[in-house]
């Protein structure tokens, strides 16, 4: 299994402000119980508003004299000290804080993906606490990281900065640019009405962009009443896979988490429906009276490892 949104750069940055490393510890040891069956991770470092992160991650979290550059620095090298072994596509969620000659420097250290916004507005573009499209700064950003090979992440964007991003990325492919582009946590909205889940509409501009859906199982984003049984859930998590699947087909379908466990407050963020310990043969389970092992295969790990290896592709390595 590939999977392509879990913030572990932002749990590992709190873990090396707090100098205890335990989430970090629990969270390597169920990912090492996968004996080999978790391929890669796009481990994200998130920024919200000021005030939320405060709440949510600490006091310490963002401070204005520490650069992103050198969160995303320090939070990779924990990463990589307690999970050497897995292969990792390096994302940042909420771009309020990078400035466009930033993008280089943080690509030379790794960066892979961004997701220009979180929930809030920020001068780039919104997500669904506005109604405000993408911005000029905003356009010159998303150039500016299609340039240099960054994936495109169009989660938690507003439905106005979102088609104005696709109109973005189509002018690029026109222009003979390869852009990578993907919503890497996003369900369906006809199944759970969320205004983070995609429309039909969205779904089907995305897959005209060549872009691939990373279908998660927080459980918010999955059912409407988050208190039902949780074989309810992985009902419902399936219907989601077999919706999107149907409109824009099972090479446009990958699989994430969004795992929100460290948060621990499950009323408020819906903890994912499946224990990471177990996850691939879960999951695979499920898939298996759906899909062919074939499709299965893609869904799981073929469609997000050809993303990865595109990502990569300016080291002339391939990571999987």
């Amino acid at each position: 299994m590939i999977d392509t949104h879990y913030d572990l750069l932002s749990i590992c940055y709190v873990c090396y402000l707090n100098n205890d490393y335990t989430k970090i510890e629990n969270i390597a040891n169920e990912i090492r119980n996968n004996k080999g069956n978790l391929k890669g991770i796009f481990a994200n470092l998130y920024f919200m508003t000021k005030e939320e992160m405060k709440e949510e991650l600490g006091e310490k979290y963002y401070q204005e004299n520490v650069s992103v550059l050198e969160m995303f620095k320090i939070a990779k090298s924990v990463l990589e000290k307690y999970l050497p072994d897995v292969e990792f596509i390096y994302s940042i969620e909420g771009c309020d804080y990078i400035k466009v000659d930033e993008l280089d420097e943080l690509y030379q250290v790794g960066l892979r993906s961004i997701i220009l916004v979180w929930n809030n507005q920020n001068i780039y573009g919104s997500g669904n606490r506005s109604n405000i499209g993408l911005t000029e700064k905003g356009a010159e950003f998303l150039k500016r990281a299609i340039d240099l090979g960054i994936g495109i992440d169009l989660s938690h964007a507003n439905q106005k900065t979102f088609y104005d991003m696709i109109s973005l990325i189509k002018y690029n492919k026109l222009e003979a640019k390869e852009v990578i582009c993907y919503a890497s946590h996003s369900n369906s909205r006809r199944l759970c009405d969320r205004k983070r889940n995609l429309t039909n509409e969205q779904l089907l501009a995305l897959k005209q962009v060549g872009g691939l859906v990373g279908i998660f199982s927080n459980t918010n984003f999955i059912v409407s009443n988050i208190n039902v049984d949780n074989e309810t859930k992985r009902k419902a998590y399936m219907d989601h896979i077999l919706y999107i699947t149907d409109m824009i087909g099972v090479d446009n379908v990958m699989l994430s988490t969004d795992d929100m466990r460290y948060c621990g407050i499950e009323g408020m963020y819906g903890l994912p429906i499946y224990d990471y310990n177990t996850i691939y043969r879960d999951i695979r389970m499920d898939l298996l009276s759906k899909f062919s092992i074939s499709d299965i295969d893609k869904i799981m790990y073929k469609n997000a490892e050809k993303i990865m290896n595109k990502l990569n592709y300016n080291e002339k390595k391939k990571v999987i």
